[in-house]
């Protein structure tokens, strides 16, 4: 049971906190302006425990079914683990993009804000799942 505790919380938080380092670093980057003063910070307050929720939710009742399915069969559902998460973090970016988009700023905006959340979810994803790896390597 500790096995399961562990491979639940720390690929999700450490996926959380590198997300939450791109999304500062790029609202650094490209607003010029400290991510949790702008007027987008209610973002960010939103952001840690909401995700942090809704991802602990997910790791313990899918991604854990599905590691295992990958470790056992090496397809599933005729899909690669890397076809598998790469299609996870299109359509995961996609239904950010729909959530996130204000329709009155066009479809750009809704091309940009839908390939951050690509970038965010290929980073949260990898880390979570080179973390279950490692976490693999130390039990045996």
């Amino acid at each position: 049971m500790r096995i399961k505790i562990i491979e639940t919380i720390l690929p999700t938080l450490f996926g959380i906190l590198i997300v939450l380092v791109l999304l500062v670093v790029f609202n650094l980057a490209v607003h010029n302006g400290d991510a949790f003063y702008s007027p987008d910070n209610g973002f960010f307050k939103l952001f840690l425990p909401i995700a942090t929720i809704i991802s602990l939710t997910i790791q313990f009742t899918l991604t854990l079914p599905f590691w295992k399915k990958f470790k056992s069969q090496k397809k599933v559902w005729g899909l690669s683990l890397f076809q598998f998460t790469a299609l996870l973090c299109i359509i995961s970016g996609l239904t950010f993009g729909l959530v996130f988009w204000e329709t009155t700023f066009g479809i750009n905006e809704f091309f940009l804000i839908s390939l951050t959340g690509i970038v965010a979810f290929s980073f949260y994803w990898t880390v979570n799942l080179l973390t279950l790896k490692q976490i693999e390597k130390l039990k045996y």
